[in-house]
């Protein structure tokens, strides 16, 4: 009987590995680099995966400005910034370029994290992700007044 209850355990185990292995290799690389601004931490250019991601943005203080973190799809180019201005109230922009250059204009919007999350969660899975929160069209900083 012993050896049967080994021989399940195996050929359980070995079958999860399969599992695993093919959940795995599933999973596509995805080239998200990030940036941020905080009291204690600045941060430019380095690779992040969505765990990782929800867990930096909760660490700003909305008590310091300007604090932001944005991150970078390098495969798609898309971009998305978050500013926390409130215990759960946030500031969104997502840059829009014309031929690569930025020239002021941004969708932005405000909104609570768990819509942000939700955002963050579908811009990492590489779905579309630009409908989920209610986006208006500014220009921003010197460009705001041409």
């Amino acid at each position: 009987m012993r050896c049967k209850i080994l021989q399940n355990q195996i050929q359980d185990t070995t079958i999860d590995e399969l599992s695993k292995q093919k959940t795995i290799s599933d999973v596509t690389y995805q080239n998200i680099t990030y940036y941020m601004h905080d009291r204690n931490r600045t941060v430019t250019g380095k690779s992040i995966d969505f765990l990782s991601a929800t867990s930096e943005i909760l660490l700003l203080d909305w008590d310091y400005s300007p604090n932001y973190i944005g991150f970078t799809n390098n495969k798609t180019k898309e971009n998305i910034q978050f500013s926390c201005v409130g215990p759960d109230e946030w500031y969104v922009e997502i840059l829009i370029k014309n031929n690569g250059n930025w020239e002021g204009y941004v969708w932005c919007c405000y909104s609570e994290f768990q819509a942000i999350e939700y955002t963050l969660k579908l811009f990492f899975e590489e779905v579309p992700w630009t409908e989920t929160l209610p986006w208006k069209l500014k220009r921003i900083g010197k460009y705001a007044n041409d």
